[in-house]
């Protein structure tokens, strides 16, 4: 059986659209009930392990989502071996290259 294939991948999505709305949710209650709540405690924030480990599974959570419908769009839209290989390495590597980009940016705010 596929790791992410039919029932598992649709409740993997659910699960991932639940944790990002929370995250935006909570946002979203920050800026409204925290007076004075500007960029300096947004830095301050993501700046912090707590921050920035909530910062990374939100991330993973937005990748996770983003491939499984990536790729049952793909699946489902384009029947030729080939092209479909092709789309969905290229979407492999699209998320892939951007989870390093923010590994590499937590690194360096936590270098400073």
């Amino acid at each position: 059986m596929r790791l992410f294939s039919g029932q598992r991948a649709w409740l993997l999505q659910r699960l991932t659209a639940v944790l990002l709305l929370v995250a935006c949710l909570a946002g979203l209650a920050a800026l409204i009930f925290t007076p004075g709540f500007g960029y300096a405690q947004w830095k301050a924030f993501f700046s912090d392990g707590h921050g920035a480990t909530l910062t990374v599974v939100c991330y993973i959570a937005i990748c996770l989502h983003a491939w499984v419908g990536a790729r049952d769009i793909i699946l489902d839209y384009v029947p030729a071996t080939a092209p479909r290989l092709a789309l969905l390495s290229l979407v492999a590597v699209l998320l892939l290259a951007t989870s390093v980009r923010l590994a590499l940016l937590l690194a360096a705010q936590f270098m400073r």
